[in-house]
């Protein structure tokens, strides 16, 4: 029994991550390799723009500044319509409208949504039933473009005769003291080039990306809107589009998102993301197992979408440890974690932190600057595990809620109580393990204890 209880916690802690690392960090490589910045920029003959932008909550100088920077890119004004489909009350709409300065020559509808079917994809929906463009880009309402960004992705779509063709994100914040904020930053542009430059690179589909993505009109139509039922919106879209046979391509063009600076937008943003992919992984399997994907596409794509599982399994592994721990502190505990597969893990998190550190650098970033957003996001990733466990969970419920991320605010949150248990139950098992000389379970254990006791420690210095 014992055997076969090592062998499960060891593939679900040490192979499964390992593995998945390493596969994202060829798929990383890859993307290094990828170069869209030789090709020509035409702005002439340019199509209809229709750029949708779902808000709720937002502040007014947030839109304000959107609109403002819309202004400032190259596109012919008069193929530009910029559509905000607001779900908030009709007071704060009405007053966001009231005081909300419309730049000159921009042609801007803002909208409010009285009948609020689904989340984000219902508002896309909506929106995209008033557009008239030839090409839809979808925006979220914090997002910044360069001057050229729209003209470079639309020459690359054209170029290559792609069906829509998705922004490379660059993440920015308006909190400069969040070292969680740098390491998103850090982890975003790795993941860009892994999961969208990489993979299109070596041939393997990629999924659009809900903010920046350009689609032309007629793929749309081809497969419908967004699906409001449906909270993933760029996922759900995106498998249906795959299914239709429609290539979406990845491009350098860059969109500036707001990324996560304190400890709640991180757990809501990643909580809703873990949840979205077990979403359209269940309901939309049979277009990802289309047959106008090959085998090795369908197998990345089920890689793709099982990414935040390893997290939840490595958490339930944790406890299990615990729990054997707990039920054998008088008699002994065998030492769970004794085995050579532990250097396949060491080495996937070795090249895990250099790629992290060197890429970190490259962004201007200095060393200890790097190596403590390396510490925070990973302690950050470790400690919201068990809410990631249940956002997997929700996907697979029929009615699944969605929450907006809460990027740049001050929110009050209890989740430091759980996350503060967690990790004093892992410390107390590890120091078990110890003393009972099971050397590798317990340093393991005080290791993963360490991201939940950090996280709790200082998570409040980031606001």
């Amino acid at each position: 029994m014992n055997l076969l209880a090592q062998a499960i916690l060891a593939v679900l802690i040490f192979v499964i991550p390992s593995l998945l690392l390493i596969y994202q960090y060829i798929l990383f490589r890859n993307g290094m390799k990828f170069d869209d910045s030789l090709e020509p920029l035409y702005d002439s003959n340019l199509p209809n723009l229709s750029i949708l932008v779902p808000i709720k909550g937002e502040k007014q100088e947030t839109l304000q500044s959107l609109l403002s920077n819309l202004s400032s890119i190259k596109w012919d004004k008069n193929r530009l319509e910029v559509i905000v489909i607001s779900d908030d009350s009709e007071d704060y709409f009405n007053n966001l409208v009231h005081n909300l300065k419309i730049p000159e020559g921009l042609d801007v509808k803002i909208v409010r949504r009285e009948k609020k079917i689904g989340y984000k994809s219902g508002a896309l929906a909506y929106g995209y039933s008033l557009s008239k463009g030839d090409l839809i880009l979808t925006l979220d309402v914090d997002a910044k473009l360069e001057e050229n960004s729209l003209i470079k992705a639309f020459n690359h779509l054209r170029a290559l005769g792609c069906d829509a063709v998705t922004l490379s994100w660059i993440g920015y914040s308006n909190n400069n003291h969040s070292t969680l904020a740098k390491g998103v930053m850090i982890s975003t542009a790795i993941a860009d080039r892994a999961l969208l430059n990489g993979r299109d690179k070596v041939g393997l589909r990629i999924f659009p990306v809900g903010c920046g993505t350009m689609f032309k009109r007629e793929a749309i139509e081809n497969v419908g809107p967004w699906d409001p039922s449906m909270v993933q919106d760029d996922l759900e879209i995106g498998a249906r589009l795959l299914r239709s046979g429609k290539r979406i391509c990845s491009s350098t063009s860059p969109v500036y998102v707001e990324v996560p600076d304190n400890l709640v937008s991180f757990y809501v943003q990643q909580t809703r993301w873990a949840m979205g992919s077990i979403e359209v992984l269940t309901r939309r399997f049979k277009d990802i197992m289309s047959k106008s994907l090959t085998i090795k596409q369908k197998i990345d794509i089920l890689i793709f979408l099982l990414q935040y599982v390893p997290i939840a399994l490595t958490f339930l592994a944790a406890l299990a440890l615990a729990i054997f721990s707990f039920a054998g502190v008088i008699y002994g505990v065998p030492d769970y974690l004794r085995t050579p597969v532990i250097f396949l893990w060491m080495v996937s998190l070795s090249i895990y932190g250099y790629n992290f550190v060197k890429n970190a650098l490259k962004q201007g970033f200095k060393l200890i600057e790097a190596l403590r957003s390396l510490g925070k996001i990973s302690s950050y990733t470790v400690a919201i595990s068990p809410f990631i466990l249940i956002g997997l969970i929700s996907g697979l419920r029929e009615h699944r809620k969605y929450v907006v991320t809460p990027k740049g605010v001050k929110v009050q949150t209890t989740i430091g109580y759980p996350i503060a248990a967690f990790g004093i139950v892992f410390l107390v098992s590890a120091l078990i393990y110890l003393v009972h000389s099971a050397w590798i379970t317990g340093l393991w254990l005080l290791y993963y204890s360490m991201g939940y006791i950090f996280t709790v420690a200082t998570f409040k210095r980031e606001v």
